[in-house]
């Protein structure tokens, strides 16, 4: 039989010319999808650049942007990192930049600006919209003028390096406890939203950034001590450091006490990205989760956050001898706990066998002295450490703690 072949050939067939013109058309599309892609995220990440460059609010930030200037401390420079990122020996490359999670209080910020404050190339107070009340200690007196927004008060009420945060929970509100009113714990949500304001508005301002607690007497010069003696690099390495502990249970992340928190500028830069994109609002306890929610402790929000996200963990700040640089008490306490008598109780867990105990617990360029809740301890630690040599308060002290604070003086060079 005739088999016929229709017209075919063996020879392969031509596009035609419509099928062609598709094709040419989708690959145009493509592409220009593709351009206007990159385009969009070049243009996010330029004006970022240019927002930090300059230091003007985000407009999605959360914070309140009202008192947007930093305080810089007489000697501060505000200049821009250096083009190499290196940094020099002999130049203040290292500036520390103070943090102060607060709850208004004037007595106590007058106390600090006049005390270590001052030594902070950069210093900011951020505390709650809501003012009044009195703080003593962790409790409140009631203030008969009572409760008002910030914004109620006359212009220039409040010094400029006050950073009022607008939180979605408040302070003062809290239930009372044996009918004692208490300040409610919402300091994750005021550390968060805090970092996020200081990373948006002040990053250019400092290398070293430190949380420091209102009772915790810090010494900004023997930071810049530490992080030079190990030759780190704020701007390329990832750092996180303080009081580390670790009695906490097994599968916890290691934390750093709240006394004192600090991190180089790349970890603030980075992490500031984690807190804008983590879940907010929750109101379930702690599951393991980087996540805003009511009642969070503070200390292990952001060791889980910063291990989970950037792969980073807590590093203990002690000295070659294995001295703690921030202690967890008042230090005349801290030089009397003994390791071999006492034994392992929380503080000591995790700490490795030849660490410092007794006089030897603390080094001699201390970064923080925590739990001086009032304004006068303020104020009389100024004069152990800075006063004069022959000065009533240094006098006044026990034969051991002298022996401590001699110690420190001969150190940092103020005797």
């Amino acid at each position: 039989p005739v088999r016929r072949n229709f017209g075919r050939t063996n020879a392969p067939s031509l596009p035609s010319p419509h099928r062609k013109k598709g094709r040419a058309l989708r690959t145009f599309f493509i592409t220009l999808f593709a351009i206007v892609a990159a385009l969009s995220m070049l243009a996010i990440y330029l004006s970022r650049q240019i927002m930090r460059q300059h230091q003007s609010p985000s407009p999605h930030s959360e914070m309140d942007n009202a008192s947007q200037k930093a305080v810089l401390s007489s000697g501060a420079a505000n200049v821009p990192a250096p083009s190499n990122n290196a940094i020099s020996a002999v130049s203040d490359r290292d500036r520390v930049y103070c943090m102060i999670p607060f709850i208004w209080n004037e007595e106590i910020y007058k106390a600090i600006m006049d005390t270590w404050g001052k030594r902070c190339d950069v210093i900011n107070f951020f505390t709650d919209a809501q003012v009044g009340g009195k703080l003593q200690g962790d409790k409140i007196a009631e203030d008969p003028m009572g409760y008002k927004n910030y914004t109620e008060f006359p212009p220039g009420t409040f010094p400029e390096n006050v950073v009022f945060i607008n939180m979605t929970r408040t302070w003062h509100d809290c239930p009372l406890e044996k009918g004692v009113k208490k300040v409610c714990r919402h300091i994750w949500e005021k550390m968060w939203r805090s970092w996020v304001y200081v990373e948006e508005n002040h990053l250019g301002q400092a290398e070293w950034f430190c949380k420091v607690d209102y009772d915790t007497f810090f010494f900004p010069d023997n930071v810049k001590y530490f992080v030079r003696h190990k030759k780190w690099n704020p701007f390329d390495e990832y750092h996180y450091f303080g009081h580390m502990i670790q009695h906490r249970k097994q599968g916890r992340e290691p934390m750093i006490a709240g006394a004192t928190a600090c991190w180089s500028r790349k970890t603030l830069d980075d992490i500031a990205d984690v807190y804008r994109q983590m879940p907010k609002g929750s109101s379930k306890g702690e599951r393991g989760r980087c996540e805003d929610r009511a009642q969070a402790t503070e200390e292990a929000s952001t060791s889980l956050c910063l291990k989970k996200y950037l792969n980073v963990s807590a590093y203990p700040a002690r000295d070659d001898e294995l001295r703690e640089c921030i202690t967890v008490a008042k230090y005349k306490d801290q030089l009397t706990w003994n390791r071999t008598e006492q034994g392992e109780w929380w503080y000591w867990k995790g700490k490795p066998k030849d660490a410092g105990q007794m006089e030897n617990s603390i080094a001699i360029r201390p970064i923080g002295l925590h739990k001086h809740k009032n304004e006068w301890e303020i104020r009389e630690l100024e004069q152990h450490f800075f006063g004069a040599s022959d000065n009533k308060f240094l006098k006044g002290l026990n034969d051991r703690t002298k022996r401590y604070v001699r110690k420190v003086r001969k150190a940092m060079g103020t005797d």
